[in-house]
């Protein structure tokens, strides 16, 4: 598999967005966890193949901890929300 997920963070005049874009379908249930630093879940989505997009506009920490689950691969990433 060649094609890798894409995580973005984008600050808009209609709030602070965090897209990732899937680029292959599974038939398998694909989520993205957001955690704060110590361990506790924040927001929960499920993602499907394509553009998805949270809003992360109420998240007041100035770091979280992104969990990507999906049937091939599970990502762990900290982001860093500071402008």
């Amino acid at each position: 598999m060649t094609k890798e997920i894409s995580i973005e963070v984008e600050k808009q005049n209609q709030g602070d967005w965090l897209n990732i874009y899937i680029p292959y379908k599974t038939d398998e249930a694909m989520a993205c966890i957001l955690l704060n630093d110590h361990g506790e879940t924040l927001k929960k989505v499920k993602l499907k193949p394509g553009n998805n997009s949270i809003d992360i506009s109420n998240i007041n920490n100035t770091t979280i901890n992104l969990k990507i689950e999906t049937a091939y691969e599970t990502i762990l990433k900290k982001l860093n929300l500071t402008w």
